[in-house]
């Protein structure tokens, strides 16, 4: 009985998936293929993560809070994303799109597994963390953007996402 209740236990601690540190705090790992300007990143980890924002408004003598969810996909990656001149983006892709187009802001893309384009947004990069950690033998750079205005039902089709920083 006493080999039974160790080898059970050996499974137990080994054999358990240890979960990662974004994971402890309520993120989705993704396994999206990444690109910018359909060139493959060396992306290390991609993760959907649910942040809730508060909202304070002191108009009146009543503070009123507003909370509100919003889900955010993350990556890291080894190399930058390229930088596409507003010019060399798709012209319809601006026309019909209701985001602005500013300089430095992410131009994104979703693709099925056919390569079929699903949806194309822009968004704000103001979060935008380009840090080399390896004193340039190729570090960490991290990006991420809120997946607001998008069916997030969608996401299971998704299998390639590309993502241009606008110049």
């Amino acid at each position: 009985m006493k080999k039974i209740s160790t080898l059970l236990l050996f499974f137990i601690v080994f054999g358990a998936k240890s979960q990662t540190i974004s994971e402890k705090l309520g993120a989705v790992s993704t396994n999206f293929k990444i690109t910018s300007a359909s060139q493959p990143l060396n992306v290390t980890n991609q993760i959907i993560l649910k942040r809730y924002i508060t909202k304070h408004n002191k108009k009146d003598d009543d503070s009123e809070y507003g909370i509100y969810e919003r889900y955010y996909f993350q990556f890291v990656s080894v190399n930058k994303l390229v930088a596409s001149d507003r010019s060399d983006i798709k012209k319809e892709a601006l026309v019909k799109s209701n985001h602005s187009f500013y300089k430095y802001d992410y131009f994104i893309s979703f693709f099925d597994e056919n390569d079929f384009l699903i949806y194309e947004f822009t968004r704000d990069a103001e979060n935008r963390f380009n840090r080399d950690y390896n004193l340039g033998k190729g570090g960490y750079f991290t990006y991420e953007f809120y997946l607001s205005g998008f069916p997030l039902v969608l996401l299971d089709k998704v299998k390639r996402i590309d993502v241009q920083i606008i110049n």
